[in-house]
């Protein structure tokens, strides 16, 4: 049954759509026209796909863990180049929200901000830094584990993996206990 006749942009009357029929009938038809003015039916139902569209990117997108504000310092007498291999240290990078130098000179240093969208209550920094044949692969994380009576409590780690002689030295600190944003200091030598 038709409620309603729309004219298409040609002048021609067609039958509305049955959704907007049904909506018609629950009375919400004149609702909507009147929030939003739509000149034909194929520009309400683009609306709503695009409507539905944002709404499942938002919802998966979920909120981020606490951010975590890496620097690194080369101590050595080469230049260290960041090169990320496993699948941890390229996602760390896609996470990155400041850009992560490439090389980092002798005696320099690089300073960057990490925040994982894992889970409100994890987020990590995980980086490789190659000087000739020596090979540091840092790891910092972040998670929230279940305590005493369902309460959270927080707990932030810190590893420094050495290859081909080395040295390497990572230490991390809390910088805001209401976000749990956290702050780590990478060294190769």
């Amino acid at each position: 049954m038709t409620l309603y006749k729309l004219n298409d942009p040609y002048g021609h009357e067609r039958p509305l759509p049955r959704f907007v029929a049904l909506l018609s009938y629950l009375k919400c038809y004149e609702v909507t026209q009147g929030l939003f003015p739509m000149k034909n039916d194929k520009t309400l139902l683009a609306s709503l796909a695009f409507a539905t569209l944002c709404t499942s990117v938002t919802a998966q997108a979920g909120p981020a863990g606490p951010a975590v504000t890496v620097t690194f310092k080369n101590l050595g007498s080469e230049v260290a180049e960041y090169k990320p291999v496993t699948r941890n240290e390229i996602s760390a990078r896609l996470n990155a929200k400041s850009p992560i130098n490439s090389a980092v000179p002798p005696g320099g240093s690089d300073t960057y901000s990490m925040q994982s969208t894992l889970s409100p209550d994890t987020s990590y920094a995980s980086v490789r830094y190659v000087m000739g044949s020596k090979v540091c692969v840092f790891s910092t994380t972040f998670i929230k584990l279940p305590g005493a009576g369902g309460a959270k409590v927080p707990k932030w780690n810190r590893t420094a993996n050495s290859e081909g002689g080395a040295v390497c030295t990572a230490t991390s600190r809390a910088t805001n206990l209401s976000t749990y944003a956290w702050a780590a200091e990478f060294t190769m030598k």
